[in-house]
């Protein structure tokens, strides 16, 4: 494999760790399959487009302007230490990012092509499908959380976590509304509660058994 071929897959590979954590950070989403959206897949093949571009362009720059090299076509000099196509993929990922700032061409002053803008709204595309796939991915959750807590914990383990999860004035209304129906298992409806508040604390205290 040569250094351009592992610049490309280096920096395609930089591109979408780059993109998860900017579309993460974007959604303040922890969970992985909330970020993998169709949207995702097309904001990250934008940007692997344009960072193999400019890789492919700094792999130029470098090997014409930067290194030295013999008669036969052996780099004799090297101005940068370590392989040279980490060098290529690390300056055609965050060159990429100086150029989407730049490139803005008009025509009878109405912007054409403004890579900056594409980007942008590839970028909120992605976060906004994270976001949505975020709340189904909850409603979906919190159910199935309910269900092994209660299966996990006895009654009293229950109430003692809604206790301190919820604050004694909180956990004394919230059993008052519900005690006495019939068509309500307080366990139950504690358990969901708590799932939908407090999802994480709930899949530890589940782990914790």
């Amino acid at each position: 494999m040569n250094d351009v071929t592992s610049a490309i897959i280096a920096s395609s590979i930089l591109t979408i760790i780059l993109a998860f954590i900017q579309i993460s950070a974007d959604s303040r989403s922890t969970d992985v399959r909330g970020v993998l959206t169709l949207s995702f897949a097309f904001y990250i093949l934008v940007m692997i487009i344009g960072n193999v571009i400019t890789t492919l362009l700094s792999a130029s720059i470098i090997d014409n302007y930067v290194i030295k090299k013999d008669d036969n076509n052996e780099i004799k000099q090297l101005f940068f230490i370590g392989p040279i196509w980490i060098w290529y993929s690390f300056f055609g990922v965050f060159g990429f990012e100086v150029i989407i700032q730049k490139i803005n061409i008009t025509f009878f002053n109405q912007g054409v092509l403004c890579i900056n803008d594409w980007l942008t709204k590839a970028k909120k595309a992605a976060t906004a499908a994270t976001l949505e796939k975020i709340v189904k991915l909850d409603f979906e959750n919190t159910p199935k959380l309910a269900k092994q807590l209660v299966e996990t914990k006895d009654t009293n383990a229950i109430h003692t976590f809604a206790l301190t999860k919820l604050g004694s004035d909180r956990y004394t209304a919230v059993v008052a509304s519900i005690d006495g129906n019939p068509k309500i298992d307080v366990d139950q409806y504690l358990s969901y509660l708590l799932s939908e508040q407090f999802p994480d604390e709930v899949n530890a205290e589940i782990k914790a058994k």
